[in-house]
């Protein structure tokens, strides 16, 4: 009897390729105020983000603090004064678009779906971009029920996104929840807050820094997931 009934996946970086969607709409802005294409206007975006990110899911900004000032911050970089939040808007129609996935995440799901497992989607993210885009891909039916941050009012690694998620399903038995994704602060994190298993999916097989969670499990391909599910048996 397998341990693990109820499986839930973060969605960006681990179902959706944002990577690949987030470069492809940061493009469209760097067109958009003539700026350089090259890694630095690239990079520097991503600090801006990143941070703004990290502090987010340390209770210090809000949700919306992080959407409405990242792109002010970064074109002022450049010496450019912009609303962010106008630029967000720009941003957001682009990203809408992206909904490539990640390796072997449609032959995870699908082998999944045929067994004794439910699945389920638990991000941090816009409701409205992230159901888009997992609509597009074509992965909605997968999963049982769709947790996003927004809509929920919560943001991973809070334990109280996955007291949420318990308290929707009317489920008490943690034990028989996993949780899988790619970012050690909030996805592996957050697991850890309610104790639950987790996987940390890490394609890069990148070394986690001092003093970072450690997962239960750790893989770099999606389908060995697979394994370690067997391994319950």
């Amino acid at each position: 009897m397998n341990k693990y009934k109820h499986i839930i996946f973060d969605l960006d970086d681990t179902i959706l390729d944002f990577q690949d969607s987030e470069e492809k709409a940061l493009i469209q802005i760097i067109k958009q105020y003539e700026l350089p294409y090259d890694k630095h206007t690239i990079a520097c975006y991503k600090h801006i983000n990143e941070r703004l990110w990290h502090e987010l899911e340390k209770g210090l900004i809000t949700r919306e603090q992080v959407l409405t000032t990242r792109f002010s911050l970064f074109l002022k970089e450049f010496h450019i004064d912009e609303d962010g939040e106008k630029v967000e808007v720009m941003y957001r129609e682009h990203l809408n678009q992206g909904h490539k996935t990640v390796n072997h995440a449609h032959e995870l799901l699908n082998t999944l779906s045929k067994q004794d497992y439910k699945l389920y989607i638990g991000t941090n993210g816009v409701g409205k971009t992230q159901r888009k885009r997992l609509r597009d891909a074509k992965l909605e039916g997968y999963f049982e029920q769709l947790f996003i941050s927004e809509e929920m009012g919560y943001e991973k690694p809070n334990p109280h996104f996955f007291y949420y998620i318990f308290d929707a399903l009317h489920i008490s038995r943690k034990e028989e929840f996993l949780m899988i994704g790619d970012r050690l602060t909030s996805d592996i994190q957050g697991a850890i807050n309610v104790g639950i298993d987790c996987v940390w999916f890490n394609p890069k097989k990148n070394m986690p820094i001092a003093g970072s969670p450690k997962s239960t499990y750790t893989v770099p391909n999606l389908m060995q997931i697979m394994d370690l599910l067997e391994g319950q048996s």
